[in-house]
């Protein structure tokens, strides 16, 4: 399965599930430390954002330098807390489709092109969209749990192979 069948796979099985959640329990804070629900699909709109940037970029030049944000400040900067929920599941969907969509059409050649994101070693552009795909599967894990925030699993990064 390549990537852009497994991310639309799981958008697609995803959705509906998150569109069921009420819009209190999305917008919940029982800790001031965590992330409300609606934080954590903001995050991944996020992770939206800066991917489909580096999945385009990547595509450019065999290195496109360090690309990295602050992802504390984005969900803060842009106030998750106060848009709809329903508003909030159909733009992470219409946007990882999209995703999907140049995630298929990715010129075979850059798949070895290299970006710096943040962790161990620089990545490769399979790596990057390996990568997101685990992340999305990730937090949607953790928006679908019943866990106390404060017991969430936490992401753990890998190191990308050369």
């Amino acid at each position: 399965m390549t990537f852009a069948q497994d991310l639309n796979r799981l958008i697609d099985d995803t959705k509906p599930r998150l569109a069921a959640i009420p819009e209190a329990r999305a917008a919940a804070k029982p800790h001031p430390d965590k992330w409300s629900l609606k934080e954590i699909l903001g995050h991944l709109l996020d992770s939206a954002s800066n991917n489909r940037q580096r999945i385009v970029r990547m595509q450019e030049a065999p290195d496109i330098g360090t690309f990295t944000y602050e992802q504390e400040h984005w969900v803060s900067a842009q106030h998750y807390q106060s848009e709809p929920w329903t508003a909030l599941v159909e733009f992470w969907y219409l946007y990882n489709a999209h995703i999907a969509h140049m995630m298929a059409h990715v010129d075979p050649a850059a798949l070895a092109h290299t970006c710096d994101i943040g962790y161990d070693a620089p990545a490769t552009l399979r790596f990057v969209m390996e990568d997101y795909v685990r992340h999305v599967r990730h937090h949607v894990g953790q928006i679908l749990s019943d866990a106390d925030p404060r017991e969430r699993e936490q992401w753990v990064m890998r190191t990308p192979e050369p």
